[in-house]
């Protein structure tokens, strides 16, 4: 079993192994799950970024609002996902790792910086300037994002084992094409 860990956050990746009792229903979960990872810079960076730790262009405060948009979409996964499929010797689900995810990484990611950096932009920040500089004055800032690049790195990190496990399509691996001629680049 693989537990990643990145700053104070850690991930335990138990999955159930490809094999004969993977159901289709088991791969459209983790479909939707993979589907919301992969269209959601907040959640795992921008395509083409390492480390996940550019933020460039990026409004924070809509960036944590989409954020905790995927948390209640992982919740709706979660329950969405038939019951009577689950075997309740089985700890390896995709269930289950959607509560870890939301327990060990977004949760308590969520719980430290979402109130606090809105009450700051809210109440504290000069609605005056420009936002991109707004947001570079909120006095934790570095602190913030060294935090939500540890959670974008696990989420990358979850995608993709949920690509490799559940043998879906990686979308971000497409390659990239000139516009003018349809030619890769």
């Amino acid at each position: 079993m693989v537990t990643l860990k990145k700053g104070s956050f850690s991930l335990n990746l138990g999955f159930i192994q490809l094999g004969g009792d993977l159901t289709d229903e088991d791969r459209q979960a983790a479909w939707e799950l993979y589907a919301e990872l992969s269209t959601r810079v907040a959640v795992t960076g921008k395509q083409g970024d390492p480390d996940c730790s550019n933020y460039d262009g990026e409004l924070y405060i809509e960036s944590l609002n989409s954020l905790y948009a995927f948390f209640q979409e992982a919740r709706r996964i979660m329950r969405n996902f038939p019951v009577g499929k689950i075997d309740q010797s089985n700890k390896e689900h995709l269930g289950v790792l959607i509560n870890r995810v939301i327990r060990d990484v977004l949760r308590p990611f969520l719980e430290k910086w979402h109130v606090k950096y809105r009450h700051w932009w809210d109440e504290h920040s000069n609605p005056r300037i420009e936002p991109m500089l707004r947001q570079s004055q909120f006095p934790q800032v570095n602190e913030f994002l060294e935090d939500w690049t540890s959670v974008r790195a696990l989420m990358r990190d979850l995608q993709k084992e949920l690509i490799k496990v559940y043998n879906l399509v990686d979308v971000g691996a497409e390659e990239t094409v000139h516009c003018e001629t349809g030619e890769p680049l």
